[in-house]
């Protein structure tokens, strides 16, 4: 059996158990299971309860072996003390898929406890994702975590060895990246299914294009390697490596129970594979993101569009200090360029407007020349502030509001929303038209109208440091892929 047709009782439910919940909302299985039905789940939920005959609205069971219907998963966040018993209960039932979130056991020394699940688990041939994890996220409708946040529907897949790691980025994606999801997957201390069997059901799964990896230790280290060198090769796969000090050491040990691997190790990997090592899970979740959204640079030449100079030069030294070139454009393409800018701007590249209140011609004009030049592989840009930034502009005292001019400011940047948004369709066409990577840059969040629609459409939009490490990390991997093609 493939793996991925093993794990089709955590990714594909339709009926899903839950130990835990009861009609105190805040309880960690209420949680859980309230959050599964607010991402859009349109299967079944039964909570297994001792003693309520329902909870939240739905017939409860005293014991699992009482419900009349074959159950694919069942979620348990209970007392360690219970779950033993509890699965001996799901095996009679013939449950083959449980997400343990429950801890308290071998991350705090419980090594016997530990192993009796794992026996009871292969007694009755049942997986466990976990214990001591924090669930699972499979788009579009399935969101068993405590975070409220359930992503859109995307090709990222994410394994952690973190539970924080694995759910707690769902607020950044869903206010400032706007990163589009196939699976996320925590996997705790790891009992009968690790990170290795993850990652070959991710191989196989036509939903992911792009893997990223929290990771802190790996009990098979052959196997790894190998699988990450084969599908790196088709997937990227992004690494952050995590308790790597001794300190961070000793904290992994503690909450997943993990022997650490030295941060040397990982960079040997990273060498070995073309995987792509990062510094922070920010770097890793755009990266993650930008490749699943927009195409890999052919080359290292990036242009640099902007409306200030600082940033335009902070852009093109992290660039040329890492393998990519600004360059010079030529005298043609200047030319060119030059009838649709400022006077005072600098067509020499980056492209820098300082100023300019004719957004057709920095959003649609200049990047389209740009984009269909052979000079240049990647457009990054800078410098958008948005229609909040009208709407700031014009919260003034009281005395104030009904001048002429604070009202024809405010109505301007009413109206300049849509207007943004005709402009933007064009740079969504670009990137299909030219095949090249574009990234916009500017300091605003998901809660700006024209970012959201950008990202939701397959344009990152970054802070400007963050959109230039993305580039060069996809410029890496584009390198890497054209190695091995030679």
């Amino acid at each position: 059996m493939a793996k991925l047709d093993e794990f089709n009782g955590f990714f594909n439910p339709k009926i899903v158990a839950f130990y835990g919940a009861s009609n105190m909302l805040q309880k960690f299985g209420s949680i859980h299971l309230t959050n599964l039905l607010s991402a859009g789940f349109q299967g079944k939920v039964i909570p297994i309860h001792p003693k309520e005959d329902e909870i939240l609205g739905f017939k409860a069971y005293k014991n699992i072996k009482d419900v009349p219907d074959h159950v694919d998963l069942v979620v348990m966040a209970i007392n360690p003390n219970l779950i033993i018993n509890f699965l001996e209960d799901c095996g009679h039932k013939g449950v083959k898929h449980v997400i343990i979130l429950s801890g308290g056991f071998l991350e705090v020394g419980n090594k016997e406890a530990q192993n009796k699940m794992k026996e009871v688990a292969e007694k009755y041939k049942i997986k466990i994702m976990g214990p001591n994890c924090s669930g699972e996220v499979v788009t579009p409708s399935i969101n068993i975590t405590h975070v409220p946040w359930p992503p859109r529907k995307g090709g990222v897949s994410i394994i952690s060895q973190s539970g924080t790691y694995a759910v707690q980025p769902l607020i950044a994606i869903n206010t400032k990246i706007g990163m589009g999801v196939s699976k996320i997957i925590s996997v705790g201390n790891e009992v009968n299914t690790d990170l290795v069997d993850y990652l070959e059901a991710l191989e196989e799964d036509d939903e992911t294009t792009s893997i990223g990896i929290y990771f802190e230790a790996v009990r098979r280290g052959k196997e790894f390697i190998e699988l990450v060198n084969r599908i790196n090769k088709k997937k990227p796969i992004v690494i952050i490596p995590i308790g790597q000090t001794e300190a961070g050491s000793r904290s992994a040990k503690s909450h997943t129970a993990a022997i650490t691997s030295p941060g040397y190790v990982i960079d040997s990997i990273c060498e070995q594979t073309g995987a792509i090592r990062v510094r922070n899970s920010i770097d890793m979740l755009n990266l993650l993101n930008a490749f699943d959204s927009i195409p890999l640079p052919k080359g290292n030449r990036v242009a640099i569009l902007t409306l200030g100079g600082g940033p335009g030069t902070l852009m093109s030294d992290l660039f040329e200090s890492n393998g990519m070139k600004v360059p010079l454009l030529s005298k043609d393409l200047q030319e060119e360029l030059k009838p649709w800018m400022p006077d005072t701007a600098s067509t020499i590249n980056p492209i820098d407007l300082t100023y300019s209140d004719d957004m057709q011609n920095f959003l649609n004009v200049l990047p389209e020349i740009l984009l269909k030049s052979d000079e240049i592989d990647a457009l990054i840009f800078y410098g958008l502030m948005g229609t909040e930034y009208f709407k700031n502009l014009v919260d003034v005292p009281d005395y104030m509001k009904d001048h002429d001019s604070i009202i024809t400011m405010k109505n301007f940047g009413e109206m300049m929303e849509d207007f943004f948004i005709a402009l933007f369709d064009e740079i969504i066409e670009f990137k299909e038209k030219y095949k090249k990577p574009i990234i916009l840059t500017c300091y605003n969040t998901r809660e700006e109208k024209f970012v959201a629609y950008l990202q939701d459409r397959g344009i990152p939009v970054y802070y400007p440091e963050e959109g230039v490490w993305t580039l060069i990390r996809m410029w890496q991997y584009s390198k890497f892929l054209q190695s091995i093609n030679k």
